[in-house]
């Protein structure tokens, strides 16, 4: 149990707070049982019940996860390493920075800031695979959407493409 107390207090907690194991198994046992995804609708369902509908839409992005790769000196271990730390993890390139792990897709509401859908991801996956839009809602979407669909009204960034420059 953690015995922070300045923690404690500020949360006015009277009872040990549970650490990250006990947290990491409960959560583990909810997606065993397949809890995960009802938790998250009944969420989202009372925040509809209290007012707060997506009016003026929703932004999507993603956005790196890092996990350890495997490392031993300089070099990578392979998929039947022991010490491996993430075997589902993927390499991807940003511009000139190198991402080992996942990546967290997000849709967020423009009014309240409210996290309304996500979906995670190996790095590698890119963010125009990922379709978060729902048919009635406008959402905004950087360049990397670029030349793909959404179920809704996208605002998405424009960029230049071979031949295409942006006018």
């Amino acid at each position: 149990m953690v015995k922070n107390i300045s923690f404690m207090r500020f949360l006015d907690f009277q009872e040990d707070i549970p650490d990250s194991s006990t947290i990491w198994l409960f959560k583990e046992r909810l997606k065993d049982n397949k809890l995960l995804d009802r938790i998250w609708q009944e969420l989202q369902r009372q925040l509809d019940a209290m007012g707060l509908l997506v009016k003026r839409g929703t932004i999507q992005d993603a956005t790196f996860i890092e996990a350890d790769p495997g490392r031993s000196g300089n070099k990578y271990r392979g998929d039947d390493a022991k010490t491996r730390r993430s075997r589902d993890g993927t390499w991807a390139k940003k511009g000139e920075e190198i991402y080992f792990g996942y990546k967290l897709h997000s849709k967020v509401d423009v009014e309240y800031g409210l996290i309304r859908a996500m979906e995670m991801t190996t790095a590698s996956v890119h963010d125009s695979q990922i379709d978060l839009s729902v048919e009635w809602e406008p959402i905004y979407r950087d360049k990397g959407y670029f030349g793909t669909l959404a179920r809704s009204q996208s605002i998405t960034i424009c960029r230049a493409t071979r031949g295409h420059p942006l006018n």
